[in-house]
């Protein structure tokens, strides 16, 4: 057992509607001589929305309008949902639950994202959720599981098991000083495990609720293609590799959908038994843009509630803190795997706030682009949503060294670890082996990186801390901390710096 209940059953025939006007419709379908489509089951999902609300008043609205001809529905988040923007970081977290409650979501798992706030948040947290926030892998520092582990929803002719599954990279993707001490047990096994668990309460199907990422995803640990290949699995709802599955993804028997990211699109599987066949689509729906025609129907009680949020921090996020001619790079894909002008801006502020010789951090600390025109505090903290402190510490030439090869170690894949650098230009050749790759390294106001020389250099405290595998040496004995990541960024473009719209050379790859 656990220091909580390890699972729950929830008798229900949807997720979207209050139990009393569950009664009533049922009635009313049963009274006209309908039944509910006892055969068929709907999950409705999404995935590292990093606390992006866009999509909640249509995924309302196609729960209900599901319910409401007598689907079984169930509403799962894959997990990066509790932090990213202003209005759920500045409650840390309670705003985006109170939204997931008002929607009616059935289940979560918890991403590496939604430790940001602390263990002991995350579980206050969970308390609020009229939901369960799922874990089967995730044990505190006394050796028990931290969360629920798995749920039943008994549906109308359906017993539906969930399982949910947190990765292991969540002790180097979070700030590792938050998540020491925990352990995140192998997936695969865990999910084995489960899934005797749940077959052994007669579930007639098993849905593994996972934020573990796939395909060509870079995790460095179990992907879900393995958890798709154990017997007795039938989805893998997935996150953290933000993976747009437009269909799907088939795996032995079961199937992995995943919806991308930032709350763009709506994951919709369906799950249908007949004449002891199954068969399973997945397909996606495109939320639209904000401001934009609206050809999906809405929640509009759920729509006000998320208005009235964005409103109550819109003063703060719309004060225009600086300008920028060009966009400035930041969208995933680019910042993981490439020097971008975005990169450069912020490690130039960093250098401006400490006065350090170097500036570094991982491309995955910075999370969206900036659009040309003028920049708000939003477009900051939608930049840099982490709230990192930025440090400095004493560093020989050799360790600067080492940490410049951990950073293009995996290039050219998108890793989160792609390092940015300021007051600093180096070469690598990525067909060299990890470790022994760069090539030559030089400092920006002239002469090379020695390595018996000591640097001033600067980071964020995420990263000194072992962030994303980084390794800083003698930091406990040196570091110094500044101020946070988004303030020395908003200080340094209230100097009106120059802002190029093309890279600079700070890293490059030798073809």
């Amino acid at each position: 057992m656990s220091l909580r209940a390890e699972h729950r059953t929830f008798f229900t025939q949807g997720a979207a509607l209050p139990r009393m006007c569950l009664l009533a419709l049922l009635l009313l379908l049963n009274a006209c001589g309908l039944s509910s489509n006892a055969d068929t089951l709907t999950i409705l999902h999404i995935n590292d929305t990093h606390g992006r609300t866009r999509a909640e008043p249509f995924i309302a609205q196609m729960a209900q309008d599901l319910t409401a001809k007598g689907e079984n529905v169930l509403i799962l988040d894959a997990g990066d949902r509790l932090h990213g923007q202003t209005a759920t970081n500045l409650s840390k977290g309670e705003t985006m639950v109170g939204i997931m409650n008002a929607v009616a979501y059935s289940a979560m798992t918890p991403g590496n994202h939604d430790f940001n706030f602390g263990v002991g948040r995350l579980l206050e947290l969970s308390e609020l959720m009229d939901f369960p926030l799922l874990a089967a892998n995730v044990k505190g520092v006394d050796g028990m599981y931290l969360f629920e582990r798995y749920a039943v929803f008994a549906l109308a002719g359906l017993r539906v098991g969930v399982f949910g599954i947190v990765t292991p990279e969540t002790a180097m993707k979070s700030d590792p000083r938050i998540v020491a001490g925990l352990i995140f047990e192998n997936p695969v096994e865990t999910a084995r495990h489960m899934v005797e668990k749940l077959q052994s309460e007669g579930c007639d199907s098993i849905i593994a609720l996972a934020h573990l990422g796939g395909g060509d995803f870079t995790a460095e640990t179990a992907r879900s293609d393995a958890l798709a290949e154990l017997p007795g699995i039938d989805v893998v709802i997935d996150g953290h590799s933000h993976t747009l599955l437009e269909r799907g993804r088939v795996i032995g028997n079961a199937l992995i959908a995943q919806a991308g990211e930032h709350a763009q699109h709506i994951g919709i599987v369906e799950i249908t038994r007949k004449n002891g066949e199954t068969a399973k689509t997945a397909r996606l729906e495109t939320v639209p843009e904000p401001g934009g025609e609206r050809p999906l129907p809405q929640d509009t009680a759920v729509a006000a509630r998320i208005a009235v949020e964005e409103a109550k921090t819109a003063a703060f996020t719309q004060a225009v803190v600086g300008y920028t001619p060009v966009t400035l790079e930041g969208e995933r894909a680019v910042i993981r795997t490439r020097e971008t002008n975005l990169a450069n801006v912020i490690c130039d502020s960093m250098l401006h706030a400490t006065r350090a010789d170097i500036a570094f951090l991982a491309g995955g600390n910075i999370r969206a682009s900036i659009e040309a025109g003028d920049i708000t505090m939003g477009d900051v903290l939608t930049a840099l949503p982490f709230s990192n402190l930025i440090v400095t510490v004493e560093m020989k030439g050799s360790d600067v060294l080492a940490i410049l090869e951990h950073g293009v170690s995996l290039y050219p894949e998108a890793a989160g670890r792609y390092i940015q650098v300021g007051g600093l230009r180096f070469d690598f050749d990525p067909r060299r082996e990890p470790m022994r790759r760069v090539t030559e390294a030089h400092l920006l106001r002239g002469g090379a990186l020695q390595p018996d020389e000591t640097y001033t250099v600067a980071t964020i405290d995420f990263i000194a801390s072992g962030g994303d595998g980084y390794v800083l040496a003698n930091t406990d004995a040196n570091i110094v901390y500044y101020q946070g990541d988004a303030e020395a960024l908003v200080r340094y473009l209230e100097t009106g710096p120059a802002i190029r719209a093309e890279p600079e050379g700070r890293v490059t790859a030798i073809r």
